[in-house]
């Protein structure tokens, strides 16, 4: 694994984990308040969401704004081969924890991004971001590999804490981007961001 890599995850880990409960409940909201008020979330008609752990942002009072407004709600397994998939919820009760602790979807019916899907959203969590839209995961590269399945025509979405921002950072040929990325005091358009890179490069 990268250097920079290990050394940037170990710094936000810590970061992030000592966050105090209260500012972690008020951060959480905020973000996830200015999701709400989007339009890539307003239009969506299938959204995936991710059950957080170790004060990753909240994803709670997304989940219950798409259920309440009808929106298809999806969360991601392990599935066998430690295959990522989606599973639709109906309610919370439908998440249990899973064999690492993490909550994941109890059902059965599973997102088929073969048949493209009109307006998804995809909630994307990490430990780092860069304004780009690189992001840092976990080293697996479980939401690499999925979000490549999945295509053109997604919308994917990191939340993030401020702090969690990087100005840039090392990728791999692997490392998906996600194209916006929310914190509690803006909405980064990172498409635009390359783009104004590249023009100055």
């Amino acid at each position: 694994m990268d250097q920079s890599k290990r050394a940037l995850r170990v710094a936000a880990l810590s970061k992030r984990d000592s966050l105090p409960f209260q500012r972690y409940v008020t951060l959480s909201r905020s973000i996830q308040d200015r999701v709400l008020g989007t339009d890539f979330y307003r239009f969506a008609n299938v959204v995936t969401l991710y059950s957080s752990v170790r004060n990753e942002v909240s994803t709670e009072i997304i989940r219950g704004d798409a259920l309440r407004s009808g929106k298809a709600v999806f969360y991601p397994r392990i599935g066998p081969g430690h295959d990522g998939q989606f599973v639709q919820i109906q309610t919370a009760d439908e998440l249990a924890s899973g064999k690492s602790g993490i909550s994941e979807p109890t059902g059965g019916k599973l997102l088929d991004h073969s048949k493209g899907i009109n307006r998804l959203l995809v909630v994307v969590p990490g430990v780092a971001f860069d304004l780009s839209g690189n992001r840092l995961g976990w080293g697996r590269g479980w939401y690499d590999r999925v979000l490549r399945k999945l295509g053109a025509g997604v919308m994917t979405v990191g939340l993030a804490y401020e702090f969690q921002l990087v100005d840039s950072m090392s990728v791999d040929p692997w490392d998906e981007k996600v194209q916006c990325i929310v914190t509690e005091k803006r909405i980064i358009e990172c498409q635009k961001i390359s783009e104004q890179t590249k023009a100055v490069c």
